[in-house]
């Protein structure tokens, strides 16, 4: 969570108080927080993992996993949609 690091939350993830800073709205943070338990008991209910750092790392490489792939897909319609400006542009003498 980036910002200004100005304001202070308790999370619970996974049963696991954690204190964090963040320039995020509350509301965020409770946002991130719901997401991440989430994934975390993706992972519980697909795995044997029973480490609770196992469970982390396999949660985190999930997630990082979605990351990438969605910035995969933001690359391709960044590229599709200024190949698409393009011809518009080039269709109205622009």
């Amino acid at each position: 969570m980036a910002g200004n690091m100005g304001k202070t939350a308790e999370l619970r993830l996974n049963n696991h108080s954690l204190i964090v800073k963040s320039g995020e709205g509350m509301d965020y943070m409770r946002t991130v927080e719901a997401y991440l338990n989430e994934k975390i008991e993706e992972v519980k209910e697909n795995t044997k993992a029973v480490s609770t750092l196992d469970v982390a790392l396999l949660a985190a490489l999930n997630i990082t996993g979605e990351a990438i792939k969605t910035k995969e897909t933001l690359e391709k319609v960044e590229r599709h949609s200024r190949e698409l400006t393009d011809f518009i542009e080039k269709r109205i003498g622009c």
